[in-house]
């Protein structure tokens, strides 16, 4: 069962990446999301947004000045009631600070981030961003008026003011953070992600009208 389970989800990897035309977009997120689209279309990492997360509030604030922060120094945040660890960047538009669940040291999260802060291609870049349950309506609001010409923000419902938004359907009473990742089920093939095709959205710019549940 486990090796037929592994085979049907290689299979599925293997149909988005033989969809993908746009082989090296910068993907940029606010939490894991990235670094799943890297891995299942098996591609390079172009983005430092990779194991790691920002809260809602200082993730519009790196993206609506990507550049800048791109070049200011991520600087370690002591923090003795967490046990990851949390960089900080600071500039003149204010601090952002990432945390880094996934690795084991801040030295290697801080090398993993600027190697990967140099690929960024500002020319092919692609803004997600996973609005949660309860995203503030401000935090929308601000999103959608992000100059860039790719961004989607995925939400809980439609949304016909905010123009970037996709609506996800397994935001419910059953949701837990980062079921967005997870797989439908313990046999599925498909994770809850793949509701929105981002395949279509990093070789087109464009947000799905319809949802490949």
């Amino acid at each position: 069962m486990a090796i037929r389970l592994h085979w049907s989800r290689n299979i599925e990897r293997r149909k988005k990446q033989e969809r993908l035309i746009n082989k090296s977009p910068t993907i940029i997120s606010n939490n894991c999301i990235a670094g799943i689209m890297y891995y299942d279309l098996n591609i390079r990492y172009k983005s430092p947004t990779i194991n790691l997360c920002f809260s809602p509030e200082d993730f519009i604030r790196y993206i609506s000045h990507l550049a800048d922060y791109s070049n200011s120094e991520l600087v370690e945040e002591m923090d003795p009631t967490i046990s990851y660890p949390i960089g900080v960047l600071h500039n003149r538009f204010g601090e952002v600070r990432i945390h880094f669940m996934h690795y084991k040291s801040f030295q290697v999260a801080k090398e993993k981030w600027e190697e990967r802060t140099r690929r960024i291609d500002y020319d092919n870049t692609y803004i997600i961003m996973d609005a949660g349950i309860d995203c503030p309506s401000e935090i929308l609001e601000q999103f959608d008026q992000l100059t860039y010409s790719n961004k989607v923000i995925l939400t809980n419902g439609m949304l016909d003011k905010v123009r970037s938004s996709f609506p996800m359907t397994f935001y419910d009473e059953k949701y837990f953070y980062g079921k967005i990742l997870s797989y439908k089920n313990w046999f599925s093939a498909k994770r809850y992600l793949d509701e929105f095709d981002y395949v279509h959205f990093l070789n087109s710019g464009e947000i799905p009208n319809n949802c490949r549940c």
